[in-house]
């Protein structure tokens, strides 16, 4: 627990820094710049027959920043312009057209790199990405931007390894196709329909507090997110997510990572839903100097009430990319290993990775976009090697191919992601 006499030393430099931006002399003004490129395309079978999709992406950011009594004051701009002659994924609506649009466009001030024991801080204002500490709720990477964007606002402060952090923003300013937010059926009929341009009108607020090495290696932390639904017609629905992380070394060769959310959902019309996420790793290092680790995790999201029988589910990833469907209705059970390959040219590194994947829908109602049979709850196994090359630093080449195997058919999936930032 931070002591009152910590707190007051982070209030008291903060306000240093508000109200006293010259103190130390002159400062001088700093330039800096990032800009990247990217290629992915995806060919996939639903069971309809393949879908290929493509995108190509540059983002470009730039910023200048300058001193501001103990810390530092940044001003940055980034942006992102993408081509996808294809649909953006499966079951979207086709784009075929230069989709641009400011992914970050902020205002920060953050202290100076702390020691170890000293209070820092960081506050912004802008367009920023929303921050979960699960990577289950607002991150999907088979979106345009993989992280669910926010205009609003952030505060972050960290002392003696305890961090704590509020955010809150409005998501209606967005470009409806940059997230792709799928929340509701009005959201989906608003992401096919050309003529709207803007996301659904939704404000977010997310507080996080984390403690690291807590109890025997391992680092806990809570966090609540509150989704509010802004419409003017019904149906509306607001949710309300309360989770747990707890995370860290359990011996030096063996690590856990585990995540518990209960999400609420509260309907304009109708009774309340609730569904909870579980998610768990355990991951043991391998020996030798060319294997990396070996791992087996579990997930299983669920719901009831409120005519639910899924876990109302944010912007979060895809159970696979070869099963393209939301964290709803499902358990999933992974085995995995990897391995880190020294190869040409120097300094290079090539990571394959070989997964096996059960996967059930406890419901036993099939996923949308999907039209393979279902054995009971069973769904399919999933088996897939993905290789990354790491030729140079920056420089990044993935490829993954899969195929889940069903009662009915054989699904296959391929993926291909290049990037080079600069």
């Amino acid at each position: 627990m931070i002591e009152g006499r910590g707190l007051a030393r982070v209030l008291l430099t903060v306000a240093l820094a508000l109200l006293a931006p010259g103190l130390g002399g002159a400062t001088p003004v700093l330039f800096d710049w990032d800009a990247g490129l990217g290629s992915r395309g995806d060919f996939s079978d639903h069971g309809d027959g393949p879908v290929f999709d493509s995108r190509d992406s540059l983002s470009l950011a730039a910023g200048v920043s300058h001193g501001m009594g103990p810390g530092e004051m940044t001003y940055s701009v980034a942006g992102q312009l993408a081509y996808m002659p294809q649909d953006l994924a499966a079951g979207d609506p086709r784009t075929n057209e230069v989709l641009a649009y400011p992914s970050a466009v902020s205002v920060a001030w953050e202290m100076q790199p702390p020691g170890l024991r000293d209070p820092w801080m960081h506050a912004a204002l802008g367009r920023m990405d929303a921050r979960e500490p699960t990577g289950l709720l607002l991150e999907d990477p088979l979106a345009v931007h993989p992280a669910q964007l926010l205009d609003g606002a952030l505060v972050e402060v960290r002392y003696l390894g305890f961090y704590f952090s509020a955010q809150a923003g409005y998501l209606g300013l967005l470009d409806k196709r940059v997230n792709r937010v799928r929340f509701t059926d009005a959201d989906a009929r608003e992401l096919s329909d050309g003529p709207h341009y803007f996301a659904p009108p939704r404000g977010l607020a997310i507080l996080r507090t984390e403690a690291d090495h807590l109890l025997a290696g391992q680092s806990l932390g809570l966090f609540g997110i509150w989704q509010k639904d802004f419409r003017a017609e019904t149906p509306r629905l607001d949710t309300w997510y309360a989770g747990l992380v707890v995370n860290g070394q359990i011996l030096s060769w063996l690590r856990q990572a585990t995540d518990v959310v209960v999400g609420i959902s509260v309907p304009s019309a109708g009774s309340t839903g609730a569904g909870l996420l579980v998610s768990s790793l355990v991951a043991m290092k391998l020996p030798g100097d060319l294997l990396h680790e070996a791992w087996l995790s579990g997930l299983w999201a669920s719901g009831r009430g409120g005519g639910l029988s899924e876990f109302p589910a944010l912007a979060g990833p895809a159970v696979s990319p070869a099963f393209d469907v939301p964290l709803q209705d499902i358990v999933k059970v992974e085995l995995g290993a990897d391995a880190r390959l020294p190869v040409a040219p120097a300094g290079a590194r090539l990571s394959p990775a070989l997964t096996v994947c059960l996967l059930l829908v406890p419901s036993g109602t099939p996923a949308a976009n999907y039209s393979f049979s279902l054995s009971g709850p069973f769904a399919g196994t999933e088996i897939a090697l993905t290789l990354a090359y790491l030729p140079l630093d920056g420089f990044t080449v993935t490829a993954r191919g899969a195929a889940l195997i069903t009662v009915s058919a054989v699904l296959p999936s391929v993926q291909l992601d290049t990037g080079v930032r600069l």
